[in-house]
Parts: structure tokens; C-alpha cells; sequence
């Protein structure tokens, strides 16, 4: 397998006790694949920002959920950027998403702050529930297509399937991950294309939350 993109995220993989050598490990071992970490940022207080530079043009995305926290994160973003002058600028905006790309040749930050954000389960009596969409429609609103997920040694056509399945302990969904010796072609092929799993999430952007809600983000 030589994937031209390989992301962290969680979860919050800053709690990871060992996310350094993690990321020492992928760049080892795909030194030409563009390494992404996503982050809400807490936790950035914890590492020594010179840290980020070692890992060879990672992408760090930033992601600002509670616009009362934005400071916090944002003096935590300047402390990497203190580390080094040639950084280059740019404000981009669609969507009520707001992003701030910061470019040097060793990283990159997106401090983002997204809007909206799509609900992948709907909840009934206290239980995860799959919507039971068109597929091809839930699959075009989906904000990650193309991005499957690899959890507990397992692939995943999209990053919430798997936390869904933990949660849900196969009382309404049956989507089962593939492990090395599966059938990974069948999945690599079917990347950014719908299939009968993307009915569980809604067809509609309607069934949307507000990230910027005190109510619907919480930090412990």
C-alpha cells in the first residue's frame, strides 16, 4: 500500500502518550506520503512546539469548535510559529467555514473554524440510529468521501464508522472493517464512491449542527 495522504485524528490524537513517535514511524515508513494531523488544539500546550517541525511538510489542521476558546488555541498556534520567520498567509472562506492557512516549508497550519457540521447517526430513545438514506444522496453531502479511516488494525470506508459500530454493538448497524487480509482492493476501489453503508447518514443538510453551540461542543 503507498497512500498519498495519511491523517490523524480521533478522537483527539494529542492524547496519544506517544503521537511524536507515531508520526516518526509513518514518515519512516512512507516518506513521500503528505502526513496530516487533525487537532482541536488543546492539548498543543503539552509538546514543545520546535517538535512539529521534524516530520517533513506535516499538515496540521487546526479545528476551532468554540469560538470562547479561539483565543486559547490561537496563542498556542503563535507559539509554533514563533519557532521559525518564513511563513507565508492566507484567509480563505466558503460555507460559513473560516480558515487561516499559515505555509512554511517544514509545516503547515489551517486554523479552521467550521459552521456546520452533518449528524452521521440520529438518535432515538437514546440510541444511534442509521437514517436509512438514498445512498448516492447521503454520499453527496458528505464532507469526507474519500477518506476512509484504518482503526484497530482495521480499514473503514469513513472515519465515524467505526466509533458508531463500538457504540452501537451491532444492534442496527452491520458494517464489518477489513482487515489486511480482506479484501482491501474491493475498498481502495470503491474510495469516494457510494455505497449501501452511506445510508446511514441523512441525505439533507438540514440534519445539521452548529459547531459554535456551547450545547453541542463540550470540553472536559
Amino acid at each position: 500500500m503507498d497512500p498519498s495522504v495519511i491523517s490523524i485524528f480521533g478522537g483527539e490524537p494529542l492524547l496519544h502518550p506517544r503521537i511524536g513517535k507515531v508520526l516518526d514511524a509513518i514518515r519512516k515508513y512512507w516518506p513521500n506520503a503528505q502526513l496530516r494531523l487533525i487537532t482541536n488544539g488543546y492539548l498543543l500546550k503539552k509538546y514543545d512546539p520546535e517538535m512539529w517541525f521534524r516530520f517533513g511538510a506535516l499538515e496540521m489542521q487546526v479545528s476551532v469548535h468554540r469560538q470562547d476558546h479561539e483565543a486559547l488555541i490561537t496563542n498556542e498556534i503563535k507559539k509554533i510559529v514563533k519557532c521559525r520567520e518564513d511563513w507565508q498567509a492566507k484567509r480563505t472562506s466558503a460555507d460559513g467555514h473560516k480558515q487561516l492557512e499559515l505555509h512554511n516549508k517544514d509545516l503547515s497550519i489551517y486554523k479552521s473554524k467550521f459552521k456546520r457540521f452533518v449528524m452521521p447517526y440520529r438518535l432515538e430513545n437514546g440510541e444511534l440510529k442509521p437514517f436509512k438514506s438514498n445512498p448516492k444522496k447521503a454520499h453527496s453531502i458528505c464532507g469526507s468521501p474519500d477518506v476512509p479511516i484504518l482503526y484497530k488494525n482495521k480499514l473503514y470506508k469513513c472515519a465515524p464508522l467505526p466509533n458508531i459500530l463500538e457504540l452501537d454493538k451491532g444492534n442496527h448497524y452491520k458494517y464489518e472493517g477489513i482487515e489486511s487480509t480482506g479484501d482491501v482492493k474491493t475498498l481502495v476501489n470503491n474510495i469516494n464512491k457510494p455505497e449501501s453503508v452511506c445510508a446511514m447518514c441523512p441525505e439533507s443538510i438540514d440534519h445539521s449542527i452548529d459547531h459554535f453551540d456551547k450545547e453541542n461542543v463540550r470540553v472536559k
